[in-house]
């Protein structure tokens, strides 16, 4: 490890009962293999931490569409929320990788190709 960076965010509720409310100032640490130097300063890493969250709260998002994952595992044991988002994120990974952007197209492809499946887990590309 290079580079040791450290966010800090506090989020707005846009809607709900906690409308206009603030959360407690949440703080991270990335670290980097990266050294800094003239091209990778702060602008560098803060948009690549931008970046990763981007994907994060989009990643998230589908989740609880797809799934209503805050609806449905607020009332259930974190064991069980934890299993079920681990099972469920490979199938999140290989849409990404195929571009497939709902569970059902992805679900039929899966169907149409029974070799897929293996494909994906040992990155060949289809013929």
């Amino acid at each position: 490890m290079h580079t040791l960076v450290q966010t800090r965010r506090q989020w707005e509720h846009l809607s709900g009962p906690n409308k206009g409310k603030r959360t407690d100032v949440e703080t991270s640490y990335h670290a980097s293999t990266i050294e800094t130097d003239e091209r990778h300063g702060v602008d560098f890493f803060a948009n690549a931490i931008r970046s990763e969250w981007a994907i994060e709260t989009g990643y998230h998002g589908k989740r609880d569409f797809a799934y209503c994952e805050d609806v449905r595992t607020r009332r259930c044991c974190a064991n069980i929320i934890g299993a079920m988002m681990l099972a469920r994120t490979p199938a999140f990974v290989f849409m990404a990788k195929r571009g497939i952007g709902n569970c059902q197209q992805f679900k039929e492809e899966l169907q149409s190709d029974h070799a897929m499946s293996l494909r994906m887990v040992v990155d060949v590309p289809s013929n």
